[in-house]
Order: structure tokens, then sequence, then C-alpha cells
């Protein structure tokens, strides 16, 4: 029996990016899966247009469904994870663009026999990975604000490590948490999860989704699986607002899993070193923008850990079956 795939892209005001996408879908080997188009474009959606267009060129594509949302990144995920009725679920940006044996590779990934406790996995962005690590993050680690600087590295309070420090390879390893714009799931893995739709869409909910499967599946990145997120700025929230986002993130996600003193104590040092960060910045090259960046992380912060309610939460942090070493390790190759 074939293994079916179901193919979320959650889709916001890039229409050119997102025909680029089905171009790539048109196109690739494996052929049993579907396409979830989650539109959160509202009336009149050039999503629509798209998609139509798409589906006119000949009677013989893929399988693709148009789906209305109330815009909102999580509220769209939701949908699509209700829809969605296959034995995995990939979920992608709507601006990134895969090979013809994408598809294909993730199902030799997940039917592997040393994939059997894998929940998640994430292909390699080659446009963006590979990346040096800044003053800014040594900055970070030396403040204590991440948990290491290896990539992919992530703690329960949910402080994270880029994966795009990686450089080319071929194989797996696993990492804590999976970047958004590339994200396939078992549907065993999901079961009833959800995505929190408090959490802003630049408010770390791939992060979040992923590090609740991780509680009891291994995460991979594949360097093999290749995927180019061309980050199109196209429906795009404005700096300040990402900000804010990600301050908003930060403080949900301290007061949904901040359980021990001692937790208290990381996330003062890490919201104090974040704050000192910002202010090296703004002292190294002045500007309005980064002098608002402080305030407006504070902001973000206050109101993030303001919108969780702690009443009745857990005294001790929930237990992974597979809890993931600082350091990745290499685990597999695919050819």
């Amino acid at each position: 029996m074939s293994t079916n795939i179901s193919v979320i892209i959650c889709t916001y005001g890039r229409a050119a990016a997102l025909e680029t996408l089905l171009d790539g879908l048109e196109t690739q080997q494996y052929r049993h899966f579907e396409t979830l188009i989650i539109d959160g474009n509202g009336k009149n959606s050039p999503a629509r247009d798209v998609v139509n267009k798409f589906l006119g060129r000949s009677p013989a594509r893929p399988s693709i469904r148009l789906i209305e949302s109330p815009k909102g990144l999580t509220r769209q995920r939701n949908v699509g994870l209700q829809e969605a009725g296959s034995d995995l679920i990939c979920f992608l940006d709507d601006d990134v663009s895969i090979e013809p044996d994408f598809l294909a590779r993730i199902v030799r990934l997940f039917e592997g026999p040393e994939a059997v406790d894998v929940g998640g996995l994430t292909g390699y962005d080659p446009l963006n990975y590979s990346a040096p690590v800044t003053f800014r993050w040594r900055l970070k680690k030396l403040l204590g604000t991440i948990p290491s600087l290896e990539p992919g590295d992530a703690d329960h309070l949910g402080r994270a490590v880029t994966v795009s420090f990686l450089k080319p390879w071929s194989g797996c390893k696993e990492i804590g948490w999976l970047p958004g714009f590339c994200m396939i799931y078992r549907r065993e893995a999901v079961g009833s999860l959800r995505f929190d739709e408090k959490l802003p869409t630049y408010g770390g909910e791939d992060r979040d989704f992923s590090m609740r499967v991780g509680e009891n599946w291994r995460l991979w990145i594949c360097g093999d699986l290749l995927v180019r997120h061309h980050g199109e700025p196209q429906g795009r929230d404005s700096q300040l607002q990402r900000i804010f986002q990600t301050g908003f993130g930060t403080g949900r996600r301290f007061a949904q899993n901040t359980y021990a003193f001692r937790d208290h104590l990381t996330m003062v040092r890490t919201f104090v070193g974040d704050l000192l960060v910002d202010v090296v910045a703004f002292l190294s090259r002045p500007s309005r923008v980064d002098l608002l960046t402080i305030l407006v992380r504070i902001q973000g912060f206050s109101a993030g850990w303001s919108s969780y309610d702690r009443t009745g939460i857990r005294t001790i942090p929930p237990q992974s079956k597979r809890p993931v070493d600082a350091e990745t390790q290499s685990v597999a190759s695919v050819k």
C-alpha cells in the first residue's frame, strides 16, 4: 500500500510565489499526494485565480483543494490539519520551491527502519543555510539567552538555535525543533495536537508545535531533502510588528513552560540578555528602529506572558521519550 501525503500550503498575499510552488508539485515523481491550499486572502483572493489558472492548463493535474480560512498562520495550519487525511502531513510555505524528487525522498525516509520513531522532518535550504555564526549569536550565547550554538538545539523553555548554521552534508541529523517553511509529520505523531492560535505568525508557532511533537518522537533534518525558501516580502508584517510578535511568543512560551525556580532565573537571564543584545545593536549603530526595537520587545514579552492562564498548570516539565542531545548526530543517508 502506498503512503499518502497531504501537502498543506497556507497562503496570504503571495500569488506569484504560490504559482511557482504549484509548478514544482506538478513535476513530482511521487504521485500519491493531495494539495490543500488554505487561503487566508478573503474575498477576491488572488490565490483562487492562480489555482483556477493552474487547473485550466490540463485536466491531468494533482489533486488540489482551495479552502477558505480566516487570516492567521496558526488558524490556517489548523484548518489544514482538520482537512488532511493522509499518512504524512507536509506543511510548506507558499514561497518555497522544491525538487522533482522531494516527495519521493520524504516517503523513503519515513519508511526506513531507522525512522520508526521519527515523527517530524524538515529539509535543507541551500539558499539560506550554511550561514555564519554572527557576533549577535555569539553574544546571545555569552549572555546565556540560548542553550548553545549547536544548530537546531532547543530546551524545554523553547529557547532555540537556528538550523541555518548547518553546513551541507548527506544524511539526517536529529534536532530539537522544525522551522515552519518546511515541516513534515507522521499523522500518528500529530494525533490531536493543534497549533496554538494565540501565537502570531512570528511568535514561534512552528517551534512550539514541533517541540510538542518532539516530546514523544524524534525530529530530523535531512541534508539531501532540498527545499529553497525564497522569503518573498509580500504579505509580511513590518520589522517592528515581527519584533513584537517574537517577544509575544517568547513571553507566552516562558509562561507556559516555566516550572521550577531555576526556570524563573533562566527566564530573567534570557529576558535581560536579549535586551542587552538590542542595546548593543542600538549603540553600535543608533537608529529610531533599533531604539523602538527595545521598547517593542518588552511590550511583546509582557503581552505574551499575560496571555497565558497559569492556573492549574503542571509543576514539572514534560518528559520526552527521546531527549535531543545538544550535539546533533548523523543518523541516516538517503540516496
